[in-house]
């Protein structure tokens, strides 16, 4: 008789009938079954024991489990889950720092296992990737603006601020376009706060389009502050790798997890209590699981209350830009562009070109070929 023909319960009671009241022999019945003798005679001494019930198989669960983890330990882990949408290395971190005796960081994983609670990269074995870090704080930024997220029926796009040395959030502002002035307004308010870093990284849409010749706009004002800026290559996102890994930080633990978006002072109150949790709770695999207020400090290079001119130094040779952002010099029309509009240049004289400098910027080098020529007004 096949096994499969009706419940595992049902066909040991047939088996049991057949020795008991069929008085048949438990080899013979055994075989028919396509069963061993001992669980033959296991069944049976089940039945005579306790009843028709006990037939359905039984947990294999060990009566005592002496190394189980603590229940208050499991809550815990499960609380902070719940709390902040982290794996378990950030778990485990954030509990040793409040004196609690933590498990491994595998048995970690399994808790959130057992309760439904892991994703991809909850692995206690997960390792991300570790990308290059500049040496100290303010020497590098990097800013972004998040994809758009719709908070009471209007496009959001908050715009980053990463410090690429200690990882801290400096700004996580919702905004609701993504233009150059916004940003820098932004920007202007930060530097009050926490001062000048030496360089910005940030993606081509602040410096321009790519075939522009000069500075833009945004790029003038960084240079006016004597702060550097920096741009990646187009297409290709990994150059500001701590900012776009940050962005899928905030999707997971803020915008999917517990962010209000019913008006934007929701939103706007969800996201600053999360960039305060990020800067000074969260563990940091990168910083040795410790969170980024461990490593960030504020820049000694204060703001000027109003952004300051371009000087040169006595003797130099200068031109204003026009209008159409160009300059004449030598037979030649310059262009640097209209960003620079009614600013001041500084031209500097070489063997075999000269270098065109807006600031410390050097914007332009021309060889002279290509400014001497029979026709005035030549575009260069």
């Amino acid at each position: 008789m096949p096994w499969k023909a009706c419940s595992m319960s049902q066909q040991r009671l047939v088996l049991i009938h057949q020795v008991l009241t069929a008085s048949r022999g438990v080899s013979e019945v055994a075989r028919e079954f396509g069963v061993s003798r001992k669980t033959a005679y296991k069944w049976l001494g089940r039945y005579r024991g306790e009843s028709q019930s006990s037939l359905e198989d039984r947990s294999r669960r060990p009566l005592r489990s002496p190394l189980r983890t603590q229940e208050n330990i499991e809550q815990a882990v499960l609380d902070v889950r719940r709390r902040h949408n982290w794996g378990p290395r950030k778990i485990r971190r954030v509990l040793l720092d409040q004196q609690l005796t933590m498990p491994s960081l595998r048995t970690v994983a399994a808790i959130l296992s057992r309760h439904g609670c892991v994703g991809a990269s909850d692995s206690p074995h997960h390792q991300p990737h570790q990308p290059f870090e500049r040496g100290c704080p303010n020497e590098l930024w990097q800013l972004d603006h998040k994809g758009p997220i719709e908070v009471a029926r209007q496009r959001v796009t908050p715009l980053t601020v990463l410090d690429d040395y200690s990882r801290y959030c400096l700004r996580f502002e919702p905004v609701t376009d993504v233009t150059m002035a916004t940003a820098w307004n932004v920007l202007w308010e930060l530097f009050g706060e926490v001062g000048l870093p030496q360089a910005i990284l940030c993606d081509n849409a602040f410096g321009g389009a790519h075939h522009t010749v000069g500075l833009s706009w945004f790029d003038a004002r960084l240079v006016a502050l004597d702060i550097q800026p920096l741009h990646g290559r187009p297409y290709h996102p990994q150059t500001q790798g701590k900012v776009e890994r940050l962005h899928g930080t905030v999707q997971r633990e803020l915008i999917d997890f517990d962010a209000r978006r019913d008006c934007l002072k929701h939103f706007c109150q969800d996201a600053q209590r999360w960039r305060t949790t990020y800067n000074t709770l969260r563990p940091h695999e990168a910083l040795q699981d410790h969170p980024p207020v461990i490593r960030y400090r504020p820049s000694e290079r204060k703001r000027p209350a109003k952004l300051p001119q371009i000087e040169y130094a006595p003797g130099s040779i200068v031109r204003r830009v026009s209008q159409t952002g160009d300059f004449r010099y030598h037979n030649a029309r310059i262009v640097v562009g209209r960003a620079l509009t009614r600013q001041t240049v500084r031209i500097e004289e070489r063997q075999h070109d000269i270098g065109v400098y807006y600031g410390w910027k050097l914007l332009r080098v021309i060889p002279h070929a290509h400014l001497c020529g029979p026709r005035s007004d030549k575009m260069v």
